[in-house]
């Protein structure tokens, strides 16, 4: 395993002064956005080749929390919002009181980037400190997360060749391994503060059946501050079947017909990221890996509640499981069914917010058809679901972000080319609100609150 600490990786000009769109104080007016407490930031995706593809980048724009909650108000993110840099959809986070936007670039020349801004209000967002590129440990497509107050980790895992024992045309599998590299950055005085770099395999049984791991994504860091958990996506050749390429090589075929792999998190040391290593649990067969968005939250107990997806058809559909605090390993004797909860087969969270007390806000599709939003109660493992427009063809699977500010939250939901509204939530009470509307352009789609 190799580590390095970083003690100076400002890699970029410091940009403090730059804005994406200035706005000169008038020296007679107010201007009436200084009065403003809290931005909620809504962000967008453009289309690029095909209606919802998202792949044309990113836009933003911020509210306060008046307008977020009235139905009253539009936003135009398309027409008056801000572009954020990004080849294709940015990787968007924020600081927790919406003060600061985050964001690494995704593919592209620049891919890698990481910017940050300070919100300003409505399409102001000014740089603040350097730009770091994370591209040479992390590639220029990282995953990554706001996993501490201050701190984002970037991940990335690649897997390695097929190893194999034999000659052409006898081989015989022997293994595939993950190489996977992480770096930590310091949001408040944007640098890179720590790299790693390991080989990462499965248990031995697996190994030899094929199974490997394929992706990695949302870290966080524990209460504790002392362990990082990254989830993990598991993937599986099939050993007896492949084929020579042009190079005399044996390409393995996908085997997708086996039963996937127990659910699985990656568990290393923080902040050294030294002694990696992979629990397991056997409540359900999943990945843990999310899709652009948090998958995991530290509870109001101190333990890390996270939500699994891609359960296979027939298996009872997503769960939400439990890492407990004192052990860093799963606590077996805790699982919430979404499927049991809501009296539905083959449910898939797209995303989730933990909002406090065992409360949190879950949005999922049934086997891969509509989007829906249900609110769940971990400690009594029930769950509501909440009746919205156009449900059955809504499509959640960009979705990067729902906002938690003080007991509201906000949900941005707006069919593909389609207008729509932000979905206010009261986390105790659970009563749901129709906040501003959100004006939409054909092909486009809203994908995140912050």
């Amino acid at each position: 395993m190799k580590t390095n600490l970083i003690k100076f990786a400002l890699l970029g000009i410091a940009a403090t002064s730059l804005t994406f769109s200035s706005c000169q104080k008038d020296n007679v007016v107010l201007d009436p956005d200084e009065n403003v407490d809290r931005w909620i930031t809504v962000s967008g995706a453009l289309m690029k080749t095909t209606a919802g593809d998202g792949d044309g980048g990113t836009k933003v724009f911020s509210i306060s929390e008046p307008d977020a909650i009235n139905p009253n108000y539009s936003v135009k993110v398309f027409d008056e919002g801000t572009s954020v840099k990004s080849s294709r959809t940015a990787r968007l986070q924020a600081s927790a009181d919406g003060k600061y936007l985050y964001n690494i670039q995704y593919t592209g020349d620049d891919g890698g980037v990481f910017n940050k801004y300070i919100v300003k209000g409505r399409n102001r967002f000014q740089a603040d400190g350097a730009e770091v590129h994370t591209k040479n440990y992390v590639s220029d497509a990282p995953r990554w997360l706001v996993a501490a107050p201050g701190v984002g980790i970037a991940v990335r895992g690649t897997a390695n060749p097929v190893v194999t024992t034999g000659t052409s045309p006898n081989f015989v599998f022997k293994e595939r391994t993950t190489k996977t590299d992480i770096i930590s950055l310091d949001l408040n005085n944007p640098r890179i503060t720590k790299t790693a770099t390991f080989d990462l395999a499965l248990s031995p049984d697996e190994v030899a059946a094929g199974y490997y791991i394929s992706r990695i994504d949302v870290p966080i860091v524990n209460k504790s501050g002392n362990k990082a958990y990254i989830g993990a996506a598991i993937s599986k050749h099939n050993v007896n079947s492949f084929t020579i390429n042009d190079k005399g090589l044996p390409e393995f075929a996908s085997d997708t017909k086996s039963p996937k792999a127990f659910a699985k998190t990656l568990v290393v040391d923080y902040p050294s990221f030294d002694n990696p290593k992979l629990i397991t649990t056997d409540k359900t067969r999943a990945n843990t890996n999310g899709y652009r968005s948090t998958m995991q939250y530290i509870g109001t107990d101190g333990h890390v509640y996270q939500a699994t997806s891609g359960e296979a058809k027939g298996t009872g559909g997503s769960k939400i499981l439990r890492i407990n605090s004192a052990t860093n390993d799963y606590d077996n004797s805790f699982v919430f069914s979404l499927d049991q909860a809501l009296g539905i087969n083959d449910s898939y969270i797209e995303t989730w917010k933990y909002v406090g007390d065992g409360i949190g806000f879950v949005i999922y599709n049934i086997a891969g058809e509509g989007g829906y939003i249900a609110r769940v109660d971990l400690n009594n493992k029930t769950a509501k679901k909440y009746n919205i427009p156009n449900e059955a063809t809504l499509n959640f699977r960009q979705m990067q972000n729902i906002a938690l500010v003080g007991d509201n939250v906000y949900i941005v939901v707006t069919p593909v080319s389609e207008d729509g509204n932000i979905y206010v939530f009261n986390r105790k009470s659970g009563e749901m609100t129709v906040g501003a509307k959100l004006i939409n352009q054909p092909g486009n789609r809203y994908i995140g609150i912050y």
